[in-house]
């Protein structure tokens, strides 16, 4: 069996937005003083609307959504998704960007793999769009990103929670 895994933005993947949405209300859309169940769904509806071919250093509030489709044996499905942003949801973070953000695989393939693959093809993608050094955060994944070549800048702690600002320099 075949596997092969491409990025494609939100904009021409619309049908296959609504699931990796769900993920996203499920893992974070609620108890989250930063970004609400709304934020999520407008998120989604901004980046259905979002200029592809571009990302602008000194531009606001693009965000850049990209569908993983996964094609097995002819059949194509979602996997994960995953964006680049130019804001964080943290003003103690708004000095920097761009940002790795909204970035979950479907829950019976985490640990298999298929998120090691999409964060390799973003970073591809982030590279075509002239991007050098990106930044992410994240609340219990820093093991994770840290085998990838990401270090820790920072945390920020809330209440009940550390948050770790992590960072990549994708010059090669």
């Amino acid at each position: 069996m075949q596997h092969q895994i491409k990025l494609i933005p939100v904009s021409l993947a619309k049908e296959y937005a609504e699931e990796p949405l769900s993920w996203s209300l499920k893992l974070w859309g609620q108890g989250k003083s930063e970004f609400s169940a709304d934020d999520w769904r407008n998120f989604y509806k901004n980046a259905m609307n979002s200029d592809y071919s571009k990302f602008n250093f000194d531009g606001s509030d693009q965000e850049l959504l990209f569908m993983a489709i996964r094609t097995a044996d002819g059949i194509d499905e979602v996997v994960a998704s995953i964006a680049l942003c130019d804001f964080d949801d943290f003003e103690e973070y708004r000095q920097f960007k761009p940002w790795i953000a909204a970035f979950i695989v479907r829950e019976d393939l985490r640990g298999s793999g298929v998120g090691s693959a999409v964060l390799e093809l973003m970073e591809e993608k982030i590279l075509t769009y002239g991007v050098k050094h990106i930044y992410l955060w994240t609340e219990g994944e820093k093991n994770f990103y840290g085998k990838r070549g990401y270090q820790l800048i920072d945390q920020l702690h809330k209440p009940g929670r550390v948050i770790d600002l992590m960072q990549k320099d994708l010059g090669k």
